[in-house]
Parts: C-alpha cells; sequence; structure tokens
C-alpha cells in the first residue's frame, strides 16, 4: 500500500512538472503610451529640478541700511573670496546673506567660522529665504 502511495505522488509530481511547462505564461505585452504622458513627465521632472535647485540654505549677516550692507558685503567677500554673497533689498532695509548650501552640516561648519567675525548671523532654513 505504501508502495502506491509514493507511486502516485511521483506520478502526479511528474505530471505537475510537465504540465507547468506547457501551461507556462509565455507572451508579452505591448504597451501602446499617448506620446503626451512622456512630454508631461519630462516637464514634471524639469520643475521638480527647478525646485530642488531653488532650495537651499544661507546665512545672513545683516539687516539694515544700504550703505552699511554693502560695507559688509565687501568685507566678506574679502575674507571669504569662495562663498557665494547676495545684497537683497526688502523695503525698507537689506539683507546680506551668504552661500547656497544643500547640505546643513556645510551650513553650520561655515556658520561657526563666521560668527568669530559676524557675532549676529544667522542660518536661514530654505522655507524662509
Amino acid at each position: 500500500m505504501e508502495k502506491n502511495k509514493l507511486y502516485a505522488l511521483l506520478s502526479l509530481l511528474i505530471f505537475w512538472g510537465a504540465a507547468s511547462n506547457v501551461f507556462g505564461q509565455t507572451k508579452t505585452v505591448v504597451i501602446n503610451q499617448d506620446p503626451k504622458i512622456e512630454r508631461m513627465v519630462g516637464i514634471k521632472k524639469k520643475i521638480d529640478s527647478e525646485r530642488y535647485d531653488a532650495q537651499y540654505y544661507a546665512i545672513q549677516l545683516y539687516y539694515g541700511n544700504h550703505t552699511a550692507a554693502k560695507n559688509i558685503v565687501r568685507e566678506f567677500e574679502k575674507k571669504f573670496p569662495d562663498t557665494v554673497t547676495s545684497l537683497i533689498f526688502e523695503t525698507p532695509n537689506y539683507k546680506v546673506r551668504v552661500g547656497r548650501f544643500k547640505d546643513i552640516n556645510k551650513a553650520n561648519i561655515l556658520l561657526e567660522e563666521i560668527k568669530k567675525t559676524y557675532p549676529g548671523a544667522f542660518l536661514l532654513e530654505p522655507n524662509n529665504l
């Protein structure tokens, strides 16, 4: 009786193995996509890239009158020639901002160095620029 069960199980496994090759799926799927979708994806990538480029950390050194702001820009550019410097007008005052950092750690390292000369300097988050 045991041999019959073993033969039956063995026969079933052989049949199942052979049948799985016969009934397996071998079709390929063809997707017809509207070309407008690819253009839309390209536009979305461009918008996301521009948004990412616009998001950065900066350090603000000064907020006040134009003459003092210009002097601070000149001073800072002499001490830190490789750092981007911006003079921004916001009625009625001027802001001096430096740096365009994607990495907050790099921004904080420079901030500590800058605070030795400009103790009022502070870090601006990307949403506060």
